[in-house]
């Protein structure tokens, strides 16, 4: 339990950095340079940073026991299969004309945060 606090810990600032720096980069080519070669230098930054925190999610599941894992699987399927279904039909939506605005990544990122925060819960609770 100690441990998983600890791994808890580093994959939560892995987070905040990956975050930070992704809000960072953003701003940064909208407002702060315009240079081709730093927003390299920074998606390349962004990217490594990512990495980073996959590996501390790694580390983190390493942590987990049986049911914790099965919970962790199980809402992972259902976020990814939710977000492929939701992500296409929203696209989809937009080319065929049924809605008008042109979907936004943002959007789709909100629902799989959402998807996989309620299957979790969900999950824990089926399996009290």
């Amino acid at each position: 339990m100690k441990e998983q606090k600890k791994q808890t810990k580093i994959m939560l600032a892995w987070c905040i950095a990956w975050v930070a720096s992704l809000a960072f980069l953003t701003v940064g080519v909208n407002y702060l340079w315009d240079s081709l070669l730093i927003t390299k230098i920074g998606l390349l930054i962004n990217l490594a940073i990512g990495i980073g925190m996959i590996i501390a999610h790694k580390n983190l599941f390493k942590t987990y026991d049986e049911l914790q894992k099965k919970i962790q699987f199980e809402a992972m399927a259902i976020t990814l299969g939710l977000a492929v279904v939701v992500g296409l039909t929203y696209e989809i939506a937009f080319d065929f004309g049924v809605i008008n605005s042109e979907p936004e990544f943002e959007y789709l990122i909100f629902f799989i945060s959402f998807s996989y925060i309620a299957s979790i819960i969900i999950n824990s609770r089926k399996y009290r």
